[in-house]
């Protein structure tokens, strides 16, 4: 019984001989920059979510001075 895959034309790989470096070392060396930026991503969206949070602390006026009013006159 004959195979059905036999009648397929066979594929090549591509040959990058013109690359100085090999594609393996390109792809772990450009896995450091962004797990890199992704961390500083994660800190940045901390950061902004705190600066969030106090600016309620601020408008919601537990942070404000109290102030003095003199006594109404009636």
């Amino acid at each position: 019984m004959p195979s059905e895959n036999q009648d397929l034309p066979k594929t090549q790989t591509p040959n990058n001989a013109n690359l100085p470096i090999p594609s393996d070392i390109l792809l772990s060396l450009a896995a450091l920059p962004m797990l890199g930026g992704l961390l500083v991503a994660s800190y940045a969206a901390e950061f902004v979510a705190s600066i969030g949070v106090e600016s309620e602390e601020v408008f919601r006026g537990s942070r404000l001075p109290l102030l003095n009013f003199p006594p109404s006159q009636e």
